[in-house]
């Protein structure tokens, strides 16, 4: 069981950057639901990438912490949107530390940023129809389906409905 008190989001910088994080991208059931299957990952290619997110100001990427180990991340995307409104992604990497509800976890924190710290209207989520894990995440975070977008998504040979989630901010 997990102490959700040592569970923490903090902006990811150079010096998280690990091997055992890049591993992460080449587990087949770690990015079953993702595009990142379609990419080439290197310790150089996601420092550049850490480094790109930390000079944008459109985005920040966190990533999810169980003491001090790096388990996860999630990104907010769109903070400048004239909207108010942003997308956020997320990963539990370390499989180890799946179906414990650390992307929950994960999902209220950034719901927290994005009303507090953000000054968001609404945040919005997208995942393949058979992600449960992802839609289960969601769901407990009151973020209810705002559409389905038939055959949208392409993974592993085989198409799926994107379910597109929305959470409107108070």
């Amino acid at each position: 069981m997990i102490e959700f008190s040592k569970l923490k989001l903090k902006i990811l910088k150079k010096s998280d950057i690990t091997n055992a994080y890049v591993d992460w991208f080449l587990d087949e059931d770690v990015v079953k639901f993702s595009d990142n299957q379609y990419r080439e990952f290197s310790l150089e290619s996601q420092i550049t990438y850490v480094n790109e997110c930390i000079g944008n100001k459109n985005k920040d990427l966190y990533g999810v912490f169980l003491s001090n180990q790096h388990i996860g991340n999630i990104l907010i995307d769109g903070l400048e949107n004239i909207h108010r409104n942003a997308e956020i992604t997320y990963l539990i990497g370390n499989k180890k530390y799946w179906g414990m509800g650390v992307a929950s976890y994960a999902i209220s924190k950034i719901v927290e940023l994005a009303n507090i710290k953000y000054k968001l209207n609404k945040i919005y989520a997208g995942c393949a129809e058979n992600n449960l894990g992802s839609r289960k995440a969601l769901e407990k975070n009151n973020f209810i389906i705002e559409g389905i977008r038939k055959k949208h998504l392409f993974y592993n040979d085989t198409w799926f409905d994107q379910i597109d989630y929305g959470l409107i901010l108070d």
